[in-house]
Formats: C-alpha cells, sequence, structure tokens
C-alpha cells in the first residue's frame, strides 16, 4: 500500500480511538479525569501525525509529532505508575520527580538520532514495569505493552529498510509503515473492547486504580 493510503487508515483507527478516552474524561473528576487526558493528547497529537504525513509534510510529522506523540505516552506510563501505588506524600515527591526527569529525558533524546525509537523503548519499560508489578498477562499495562512491541517493530524495520540494511523485493511499499498501521488499529481495537466489557460488566478498564475509569 501506498504510504499516503497507510496514514489514512492509521488516522482513522487513532481517532476511533480516541472517541473512548473523550468520553471517560467527560464522565470522570480527579486525578482518573487528568489520566484520561492525557491518553487522549497522546492519542490526538499521534494523529496529528498521520494527518500531516498523509498531506506528505514528512519531516513534521517525523520529527516533531510521532516523537512528540510518544513522549506524551511516556508522561501517561509514568501518571499511570504513579497512581497504580497508594496516595501517600512519598508517592507524590516519586511522581513529581519522575515528571521532572522525563522532562529532562525529552530535551535530551529531542536531539539525538531515531528520536522516536529511543522514545518507543522508555515507554515500553516503564509498561513492563507496571506488567511486572501487576503480575497479569490480561492487564490495560501488558496489552499497551503488545502495542509498543508491534509500532517498535515497524520502527526498527522501517529503519533497516531505509538504510538498505533490509532488502524486501518481493514487497513494495513502506513495510515500517504498514507494521506501524496494524499497531494503531491493535490500539483502538484493544481500548474499545476493554470500554465495552468494562462498561457491561462494571469492572475497571485499567486494572491497579482506586478507582473504575467509569
Amino acid at each position: 500500500m501506498l504510504d499516503t493510503q497507510l496514514h489514512f487508515i492509521s488516522a482513522i483507527a487513532i481517532f476511533l480511538a480516541a472517541v473512548v478516552p473523550i468520553y471517560l474524561s467527560l464522565r470522570l473528576k480527579g486525578n482518573l479525569r487528568r489520566l484520561t487526558l492525557l491518553l487522549t493528547i497522546f492519542i490526538l497529537t499521534h494523529a496529528i501525525f498521520h494527518i500531516t504525513g498523509y498531506f506528505g509534510f514528512n519531516f513534521l510529522a517525523e520529527e516533531v509529532f510521532e516523537p512528540l506523540s510518544v513522549a506524551v505516552l511516556i508522561l501517561f506510563g509514568i501518571t499511570l505508575l504513579g497512581f497504580s501505588t497508594t496516595t501517600t506524600t512519598t508517592s507524590k515527591a516519586s511522581i513529581r520527580y519522575m515528571s521532572i526527569g522525563w522532562s529532562a529525558a525529552t530535551v535530551i533524546l529531542i536531539i539525538m538520532s531515531n528520536i522516536t525509537l529511543i522514545l518507543l523503548l522508555v515507554a515500553l519499560g516503564i509498561f513492563v514495569f507496571l506488567i511486572l508489578r501487576s503480575m497479569n498477562v490480561r492487564s490495560f499495562q501488558f496489552q499497551m505493552s503488545i502495542f509498543l512491541i508491534i509500532w517498535i517493530l515497524g520502527e526498527i524495520t522501517g529503519s533497516l529498510q531505509d538504510t538498505g540494511v533490509v532488502i524486501l523485493p518481493a514487497l513494495q511499499g513502506d513495510i515500517g509503515l504498514e507494521i506501524h498501521t496494524h499497531s494503531m488499529i491493535f490500539f483502538s481495537i484493544m481500548l474499545w473492547l476493554r470500554f465495552i466489557y468494562s462498561e457491561r460488566s462494571g469492572t475497571k478498564m485499567v486494572e491497579g486504580l482506586d478507582a473504575t475509569l467509569r
């Protein structure tokens, strides 16, 4: 498929995914509302990446909006990590220090090459840590890790293809972007399935939080 078609499909998938956190943000209050707003910001920022890519603004898409969206995802992971623990003075201080560290790391990473892949690995590390804490392969954190792994595979494949390290003559188009599109479709389906299940069963949409995402 052409890059424009892949960006278009990814944009549709990511906008569909945005409906869930936007809806929840209108229903929730307090910390959970801030959490869903962060997820919404990540999704919409990534949607801008696909829109600018669709219209051919590749530098703006790949060097600005894609890494920026992953940076927001990292902040979402850090916030989720803080919310999954008991709210104490110590945990609040830890969240503050992690946020400062996130800001400093983002500034440093922006000047480095392959910023998106590095940021994705940082985000994956956060969610893997959350998995190790919950020890639940059916959790939101585990499914987010699968989403990130697919995304990372797309980034690695795209980089190898661009540099000529891996040549796939039998396939046409940007294979990395095709894998990326599949990760966006997976992410959208994941959010909607978890949302529908939580609405029907009355359970938490994200495990490990003190309140339900309802």
